[in-house]
């Protein structure tokens, strides 16, 4: 890696919102790769820088020459993020990738392509501890390279998904115990027909005659405290429509996150994370695209680093009297759900009540009609 990129990785993280890699990836609230059904706040303004990175290395024998010789191959994505709370239900995400080692032609891409997100959150479920959002992604093909090898397969077109979200969370009156759960399904559409992927390959392996599509999915468990914030999850994507063999990630993959983010003030996140892939090394590429004999079409483990940046409202004031206010709201609407319930219960009381009265003057007015029955005989 050359000098000139630690400039870069620098000044990501002094810009410093959570994106990862190509389709599955999260602009705002929730883990790194599973989106959360709540938006961000409206009026803040998130910047994020990060890093992401992952390497192997291997050895070559030459038993003509007699030697031995060894190579170490780096993939390093460098990526910013910017996030606005709209409105209550409305965060928008702009995710361009400022960096990507390619290793094809010049082997890096100091522009790559954009993510654009519209993520619709915050419906609760009345009554239930479930929260409710969708999301609307979009990849704007900005770099001057595409299908790349290590990474999501890329097509050099514009790109769009929609995904359901779903949330689930408990916490303590206290707020000591605040766990959440989260959910993903997502449709991915690359627009790629008409593509030639690969110049020089024969058209049935380079030439997209179909649009490629893929499912997405993520699950995740979430578990914020004061200072730090927990998480672990699993995600992947499932063919639909293939890219044809020329493609460089063309395979269904399913990986496992852990992560941890330390909050030493209101306006500053720093975070780690770790993927671990669970799916096997498959490669159906034709002919194959990586580095070396026994390297695989997905990284086996990537790291990432970064800084989450908090940069409006320009006061802590103003965004803790915003939390009062939503806090405030949150108690109103607990009380009058709960002054609901309690007027339906009085009701209920009441009307059980009322009908055991009628029971019971039903059975003296019975009893009265019998005894004068009686008495007249």
């Amino acid at each position: 890696m050359k000098l000139s990129r630690f400039w870069l990785i620098g000044l990501v993280l002094l810009m410093g919102v959570e994106v990862l890699p190509a389709i599955v990836v999260n602009g705002g609230k929730g883990l790194p790769h599973t989106k959360s059904a709540f938006t961000t706040r409206k009026g803040q303004f998130w910047l994020q820088g990060q890093i992401r990175f992952w390497g192997k290395s291997a050895e070559f024998e030459y038993p003509t020459l007699g030697i031995e010789s060894g190579s170490t191959i780096w993939v390093v994505q460098q990526i910013a993020s910017f996030n606005y709370g709209v409105s209550n239900h409305l965060s928008i995400a702009l995710s361009p990738i400022l960096y990507q080692d390619t290793h094809q032609d010049k082997g890096e891409d100091l522009i790559g392509d954009a993510l654009l997100d519209f993520k619709f959150g915050n419906y609760r479920i009345e009554k239930k501890p479930l929260w409710l959002g969708f999301n609307i992604g979009t990849r704007l093909p900005l770099g001057s390279q595409y299908n790349i090898v290590y990474e999501d397969y890329s097509s050099g077109r514009f790109e769009f998904g929609v995904s359901g979200i779903l949330t689930w969370r408990y916490a303590a009156a206290d707020l000591k115990n605040d766990y959440r759960i989260h959910t993903n399904i997502g449709y991915w559409n690359h627009l790629d027909k008409g593509v030639n992927l690969v110049e020089g390959l024969p058209r049935e392996y380079s030439y997209v005659t179909k649009p490629s599509q893929s499912f997405n999915y993520a699950l995740g468990l979430e578990f914020p405290t004061q200072l730090f914030d927990y998480g672990l999850e699993v995600y992947g994507i499932s063919w639909i429509t293939q890219p044809p063999a020329g493609a460089a990630g063309r395979e269904n993959y399913l990986f496992m996150n852990v992560s941890i983010g330390y909050k030493p003030h209101p306006r500053f996140k720093f975070y780690t994370n770790a993927d671990l892939r669970l799916s096997e090394n498959r490669e159906t590429t034709v002919p194959p695209r990586v580095a070396f004999s026994g390297a695989p079409n997905y990284p086996g483990w990537r790291i990432y680093l970064g800084l989450r940046f908090l940069v409006l409202p320009t006061s802590l004031y103003d965004m803790h009297t915003q939390t009062l206010q939503e806090i405030r709201e949150e108690k109103r609407r607990t009380l009058k759900l709960q002054l609901e319930h309690e007027k339906r219960k009085t009701e209920a009381a009441r009307q059980e009540v009322e009908r055991l009265q009628a029971e019971k003057e039903k059975k003296e007015r019975d009893k009265s009609s019998k005894i004068v029955m009686e008495e007249k005989k």
